[in-house]
């Protein structure tokens, strides 16, 4: 800017520096609410046209020419692609589980439930609203052993984690150590075997286990039989617990990955 104003003024003396004073943004509500807009639920052309909310299978979604990933994509993109993927909600039991909506990060619901009110977008308060109080400990979904462990094909796959439930069906065809590392450790309960198996990228990925988050386990204890007969570690399971535990108490800090230097 300072060249374009000594070139319009034909001077070689050093102009006054250009300062751009620029409205206080908030970025992070910013960058939350772009991505809730670009991903979220578009209503009826989503439904399921039996309006049971139930087993359809979704066409996943993508923009490659000539096959699945033939477009270069970085390892994180790839990953954390998996997160605007929509989910449709499965009864049980008389309830149902909780489920991700679509476009929305479960471990920034405050800030984006700051960037609704700051442009007054009182749909879409409610539904983080809604979101927060679905997943209150108290009000998040009671599974049983029983339950969990029918869950194991391609289809329909629920992981055990230290007593919670994900159901990582969408993530099978984007592990990057495949899909069958996945579905070998279904019905068991895959705590340790989670720590084992990704080495380095461990801490990397254990910051997309909430977004995955359905209920819990109520009685897995002395049931589920563990997928790799050594126990986690109590260092594994501290981090772990820090970032699971702060998906219920809204510590976007934590629940994220940030607090435990593992968010980059």
């Amino acid at each position: 800017l300072n060249e374009a104003k000594m070139a319009v003024e034909g001077t070689d003396e050093d102009p006054e520096p250009v300062v751009m004073k620029l409205s206080w943004i908030d970025l992070a509500a910013l960058a939350q609410l772009t991505y809730w807009y670009d991903r979220r639920d578009r209503g009826a052309e989503y439904q399921n046209p039996e309006g049971n909310g139930g087993d359809q299978k979704e066409e996943r979604l993508t923009e490659a020419k000539y096959g699945r990933w033939t477009r270069k994509l970085n390892r994180e993109k790839v990953i954390y692609g998996t997160v605007a993927l929509r989910y449709r909600s499965r009864a049980h039991l008389g309830q149902k589980v909780f489920r991700r909506p679509a476009g929305v990060d479960v471990t920034r619901l405050k800030t984006l439930r700051r960037a609704a009110a700051m442009c007054g977008h009182a749909s879409l308060i409610e539904l983080v609203e809604e979101t927060m109080d679905k997943l209150q400990l108290k009000n998040v979904a009671k599974l049983t052993w029983e339950e969990v462990k029918r869950h194991t094909s391609k289809d329909d796959l629920w992981l055990l984690i230290d007593n919670k439930v994900y159901d990582v069906t969408p993530f099978l065809g984007l592990h990057p150590g495949g899909g069958q590392l996945i579905v070998d450790v279904a019905g068991k309960d895959a705590t340790s075997a989670f720590e084992l198996t990704h080495g380095e990228g461990l801490r990397y990925s254990l910051k997309l286990l909430n977004q995955f988050f359905i209920g819990v386990c109520v009685d897995s204890a002395g049931q589920a039989e563990p997928a790799e007969p050594q126990a986690a570690t109590p260092e594994f399971l501290a981090t772990l617990r820090s970032i699971t535990d702060a998906l219920h108490t809204f510590d976007e800090a934590k629940a994220s990955g940030e607090a435990q230097g593992i968010l980059r």
